[in-house]
């Protein structure tokens, strides 16, 4: 009797959690629903009709403040406006879902009403931007910030604009300006020109937007050299050797180098880490993405991280004039393989080579490293 009371009183909390979880989710969808069709009407412009209108605007992602608009007209927008609009578009890889009218607002917007999404804009604020900016970078930055509150999906849960919304839509106009050639001074002109000193309940300052707009930028010049990194193999690191230079570089150039060029082979700490991503021993080579590097380097000659290099192996089999083992030799082969973190040592041409391998880097040192090491 007692476990079938038990047995029932389970049943129910969780029939009741169940039922519970559901309304509430469906309550805030309701709620969601009844924000957007709250949000106004709107009639568009048609061949008919030149002019559309939008009464009680309460709800949108504005550039740089909220707009509330009891009535506003709109209309069909410029030509400039449509070709930047798809050329932004197309540099994201994804569809042009949403319309794009203008309307003397002084601002830029993103918003829905009735379930669809919208951009309203303002000519003059655009031209502004430009004209006083010397730059049509200015007005390019606006418009990709609207945009990037509606692939980001602000305008479908949220009634009015916040901090984190307007800086994850100015890192996606840096991101994109990016993408579509403008230089950091270009993608942050508007912001400059048009940014608040201070905190707004809707927008932070324009410090810390045009920093988003940098790092959206930055991030997009980082991908320039970046394809996809191979997986990590299944091994460990401490089942490598250490690679000294002796094992992979002659005797022969090693003594010549000494003699002659006593600070070729020596690396001084100059060490580099990154991710092996194609390997051709038999040619001699391997292609590894660099993610960072000591000062050493650096100072001796520059930051390369995020770059992809080729890096030839001068030596490793065992017998040819090196200090490889028999052991060795196979140990490295298992060691230079796709997704091995590496850190490493390279040094450029090759000791009474003259110019002909200039450009042409040598491996001098090399090391397994654990994946999450960097």
């Amino acid at each position: 009797m007692i476990n079938n009371t038990m047995k029932l009183f389970l049943l129910t909390s969780v029939l009741f959690i169940f039922i519970s979880c559901k309304e509430s989710k469906e309550t805030k969808e309701n709620e969601n629903e009844t924000n957007q069709n709250m949000n106004g009407s709107i009639s568009v412009p048609d061949k008919n009709n030149v002019e559309g209108e939008i009464n009680n605007l309460k709800i949108g992602c504005g550039f740089n403040y909220n707009l509330n608009k009891a009535e506003l007209k709109i209309y069909y927008p410029r030509e400039r406006e449509i070709k930047v609009i798809e050329n932004i578009i197309s540099y994201s890889g994804l569809p042009l879902n949403f319309e794009i009218y203008s309307g003397d607002i002084q601002n830029a917007v993103a918003t829905m009403i009735d379930n669809k999404r919208y951009i309203i804009y303002d000519p003059k604020l655009l031209s502004f931007t430009d004209e006083y900016s010397d730059s049509y970078w200015s007005s390019i930055s606006i418009l990709a910030h609207e945009i990037g509150h509606h692939l980001s999906g602000h305008t479908l849960n949220n009634n009015i604009s916040n901090h984190d919304i307007e800086l994850q839509a100015d890192k996606f106009s840096g991101f994109v300006l990016y993408k579509m050639g403008a230089t950091q001074e270009q993608a942050t002109n508007a912001m400059n020109l048009l940014g608040s000193e201070v905190d707004s309940e809707s927008h932070p300052n324009k410090r810390r937007r045009i920093q988003a707009i940098l790092d959206g930028w930055n991030e997009a010049s980082k991908q320039r050299y970046q394809g996809a990194i191979p997986p990590p193999p299944n091994d460990k690191p401490e089942d490598f050797y250490e690679f000294t230079t002796p094992m992979l570089i002659t005797k022969e150039k090693l003594d010549f180098a000494k003699e002659n060029y006593p600070d070729w082979y020596t690396n001084n700490n100059e060490y580099l880490f990154g991710v092996v991503t194609e390997v051709d021993l038999k040619e001699g080579f391997f292609n590894i993405r660099i993610l960072k590097s000591t000062k050493e380097f650096q100072e001796g000659f520059r930051k390369i991280e995020n770059e992809d290099w080729k890096v030839w192996i001068d030596t490793y089999h065992f017998g040819e004039d090196n200090e490889m083992c028999h052991a060795c030799q196979f140990n490295f082969e298992s060691l230079i393989v796709p997704g091995r973190r590496l850190k490493f040592s390279m040094v450029e041409s090759c000791p009474d080579c003259g110019t002909s391998m200039n450009g042409v880097w040598f491996l001098t040192y090399a090391k397994a490293m654990d994946n999450s090491s960097f």
